[in-house]
Parts: structure tokens; C-alpha cells; sequence
């Protein structure tokens, strides 16, 4: 499969995912912590936006920036700017959470970008928000007998 250049619909909604929960999605870069407030969404908008055009920019090589692999009218190029928008279900968020880092991790400093450490703050926070989350052992030692099923 080949790399791409997400929708700014796609950015938007990992933005909103971090701004629909009780408290402010947190993350480390570096030696700086960041906080995601209606405030700034703009800006970390573009910094995801940035990411991954930077990746597809290095996966296809001397590709002009408008014609990277992605919408065909290059909207990308545009500055984000963030809309609200309906809260969207955690399985939808993580999925799209794992085709944005499948897009932008084709540079070698991806791992050590703050993009890269907004995901795992993002997918982080939406594993713990599951239903069932709060109510699974902290711990293994045994599962009750009762409640063994087949896996596989």
C-alpha cells in the first residue's frame, strides 16, 4: 500500500477525539509538555497536517508538495483550520489514529515527532475510555473458569 496524504477531515477528527473528555489531552515532546485547548487546535491541526506531509514528502522523494498522493485539488496545502464536529466512536478514532501514523511514518525521525507523541497520547486515552476498561483486572493470575471462551 502506499502512503497518502490524510484529509484535513481526518486531522479534524483527531482533534475533536482529543477535545470531546472531561479534562485536556496531554502529551511530552521532548522536554515540553503540551496541552490540546480550543485554543490551539489550529496549530496542532497543522502540526499533524505537517507530519504527514513531510512522510509522503520523503516516501515519494522529489515529488512537488502538490502533487503528493492524496486529494487531487491539494487542499493540503491550505493552512487548518478546526471545526467542531459530532463526537465519533473510540474503535472509528483508534483506526483512523492507525492510518494517519501508517501515513506518516515513512520519514526517519517520525518516532521522535511530536505528531508521533500525540498519537500515543490520543490512542492512549481511548484504550482507557473502552467500555469495560475501569472494570478489567489490574493484574493476571487466573481467570475464573467461568468465564473462559474459546479464542480462536
Amino acid at each position: 500500500m502506499s502512503a497518502f496524504v490524510v484529509d484535513k477531515a481526518h486531522i479534524n477528527l483527531m482533534i475533536n477525539a482529543g477535545l470531546f473528555s472531561h479534562d485536556p489531552l496531554t502529551w511530552y515532546h521532548g522536554d515540553k509538555h503540551h496541552k490540546l485547548e480550543h485554543s490551539n487546535t489550529d496549530e496542532v491541526g497543522q502540526m499533524l497536517l505537517d507530519e504527514c506531509i513531510k512522510s509522503v514528502s520523503y516516501r515519494y522523494g522529489d515529488s512537488e508538495v502538490t502533487n503528493l498522493p492524496g486529494r487531487a485539488d491539494a487542499e493540503y496545502i491550505v493552512p487548518f483550520k478546526h471545526k467542531l464536529a459530532y463526537n465519533i466512536p473510540a474503535v472509528v478514532v483508534l483506526k483512523q489514529i492507525h492510518c494517519y501514523q501508517y501515513q506518516s511514518c515513512e520519514h526517519p525521525d517520525w518516532e521522535a515527532s511530536e505528531a508521533y507523541a500525540y498519537c500515543k497520547a490520543l490512542e492512549g486515552r481511548l484504550i482507557r475510555n473502552l467500555p469495560g476498561y475501569e472494570e478489567a483486572p489490574w493484574g493476571w493470575e487466573k481467570w475464573p473458569e467461568e468465564n473462559l471462551q474459546r479464542i480462536i
